[in-house]
């Protein structure tokens, strides 16, 4: 499969019926549409179509049950996890095109910035996987309030405030990336709205920074301060 057109996480996402699927296999782990049909009370062909958008997006994975006696193995779909996960290849090509188009941007900008540290890497993911899925973001590192990230124009806060279950599934999405892309940034806790259309992720960046790699120049004190997210150019 190849990753899907930069506005498709937004479609994909904005159906509460996919949010929903997404839901219960980051809850529950590996399922059958069986299962899925059954939790979410979609018929199981619908379950199935929204299913296959999902894996053409890079948030699910999919593989036949392992099995000894005859017949036609049951599909088992699961949040996708990683890179070396079943079809995680789709997000981990996402996340190789955000690292190559932030440094295109970087240069075009002549912006003095640490293009191929870890941090870097994961503010590029970050940044694409926010963009696709249509939020603006401001990241602050090393703030008053530590290391975080505020969503403005929220694009699903109707949708959330009759399911906050969306929260949690967008939660898991940027917990999954920040651990996908390894570097010193996790995602500690998303607070929903906490202002008019504006919700905000707590950031822990780990003592045990894996740092910019060799060559690279290190970070000017006076770079640590609020920045706007576009395909990595923040400072850092």
């Amino acid at each position: 499969m190849t990753p899907s057109s930069p506005s498709s996480s937004y479609r994909t996402l904005a159906s509460f019926s996919r949010i929903q699927l997404l839901y219960f296999l980051q809850q529950r782990g590996t399922m059958t549409v069986g299962d899925l049909a059954e939790a979410t009370g979609l018929h199981h062909n619908t379950a199935r179509e929204h299913l296959q958008r999902l894996i053409g997006d890079g948030f699910v994975t999919c593989h036949p049950e392992n099995k000894d006696s005859k017949g036609r193995p049951r599909m088992l779909y699961s949040a996708a996890a990683g890179p070396n996960h079943v079809d995680g290849s789709i997000r981990a090509a996402k996340a190789e095109a955000a690292d190559r188009h932030g440094d295109q941007v970087r240069r075009m900008l002549r912006v003095e910035a640490v293009i191929h540290s870890p941090l870097q890497r994961q503010l590029d993911a970050l940044d694409d996987h926010l963009d696709e899925s249509g939020f603006d973001a401001r990241l602050e590192i090393d703030g008053a309030d530590g290391n975080r990230v505020h969503l403005h124009e929220c694009p699903y806060s109707e949708m959330v405030k009759a399911h906050p279950e969306v929260c949690r599934v967008h939660f898991g999405l940027l917990k999954t990336l920040l651990e996908r892309t390894e570097g010193p940034l996790s995602a500690d806790a998303l607070h929903p709205l906490v202002e008019l259309n504006t919700c905000t992720l707590d950031l822990h960046r780990s003592d045990a920074d894996p740092g910019v790699e060799t060559g690279a120049a290190p970070t000017a004190p006076e770079q640590l301060k609020p920045a706007i997210i576009y395909h990595g150019v923040s400072g850092l």
